[in-house]
């Protein structure tokens, strides 16, 4: 069978190997790595021989900066560590920890199952129980699991994610993968395409003040392809065009990649510090800050999601690619 999986050790933990091997000449190799144990990480995305995310082994892959880690409940910043929501107050914070930054599961351990194999693909299913005794529960103190499935096929991969709520209140969430993308041609030839109309306003310490600047005429309209050379971004856009796709394109190697997703996902991350061999591109449910926002009445710019107690809410990212 085309599909399969393997093990290999990172950290002195088990990451599972899921591939495509292609079966002629038409069809292309796909491959994922992702360590349930080290934050859920996905941390290599390959096509043929070409490595398309960024894994600096400088840093563990329980941190947010390398691979591909998980943001969640609240992607990016929170205000002051704390949050409202529903009239009630909470302290966003891990072990007595304040966490102001990519929030609350990115270095924890997962729980996983064996890889299935299919005829159309391979798949991965994993999860984590937060329940009074985590502790992810101290800083956000609503019991429910997160479960996330990992799969390739032949046209690349997915990756979906299901929050259902065992306890009694509704509950607020938002997730983001923070894709960390190689500049495979360079810092001038490698370009990123974000057919969105609006960015978010930020303050000085890089969050949201509700307001949405116009894209049109301005330096950071990433509606046609721009290589992050001529960027400094760390900025949340949305208002996506319907119908359009965001993408990745590497023409001197004739390989684009693009990244679909259902409709949850309204907001994208655009971070392209200099000097890196990287950039970001991350496909959010909400902007940062979500839940203050929204409790500030910036409803439709927040887009925070909620789940009733007993229900679950779910949504997809795809990572497709095309030679060209």
């Amino acid at each position: 069978m085309a599909f399969y999986y393997d093990t290999e050790k990172i950290e002195e933990e088990t990451s599972y190997l899921l591939g495509y091997k292609k079966e002629s000449e038409h069809e292309h190799n796909v491959l994922i790595k992702v360590s349930p144990a080290l934050g859920n990480n996905l941390y290599c995305f390959r096509v043929d021989e070409y490595e398309v995310v960024h894994y600096d082994t400088y840093f563990s892959l329980r941190s947010y900066y390398t691979g591909n880690p998980i943001l969640y409940p609240f992607p990016n910043r929170l205000r002051n560590c704390f949050y409202e929501f529903r009239g009630k107050h909470y302290w966003h914070q891990k072990h007595g920890i304040p966490v102001f930054l990519h929030s609350l599961v990115y270095d924890e351990k997962w729980e996983c199952d064996e890889p299935l194999v299919t005829e159309t693909g391979v798949s991965l299913k994993t999860w984590i129980d937060i329940n009074t005794k985590h502790p992810i529960f101290e800083g956000f103190p609503f019991p429910h699991t997160l479960c996330v499935i990992f799969e390739v096929t032949q046209k690349g991969c997915t990756i979906t994610y299901e929050v259902k709520n065992h306890g009694k209140e509704e509950m607020p969430y938002g997730i983001s993968y923070h894709t960390f993308f190689k500049k495979l041609c360079g810092d001038k030839d490698s370009f990123i395409r974000v057919p969105a109309t609006y960015m978010m306003d930020l303050t000085d310490d890089l969050l949201p003040t509700g307001r949405l600047l116009d894209v049109e005429g301005e330096n950071f309209d990433l509606r046609n392809p721009v290589p992050p050379s001529k960027l400094d971004l760390d900025n949340c856009y949305t208002g996506m065009i319907p119908g359009e796709r965001v993408y990745i394109d590497y023409p001197a190697i004739g390989l684009r990649i693009y990244m679909d997703s259902t409709e949850d996902f309204t907001h994208m991350q655009v971070f392209t510090p200099k000097g890196k061999p990287f950039f970001c591109v991350e496909k959010q449910t909400c902007s940062t800050d979500a839940v203050n926002l929204d409790n500030k009445g910036f409803r439709e710019a927040a887009h925070l999601l909620t789940v009733p107690p007993g229900e679950k809410k779910e949504g997809t990212v795809s990572f497709g690619f095309e030679f060209y």
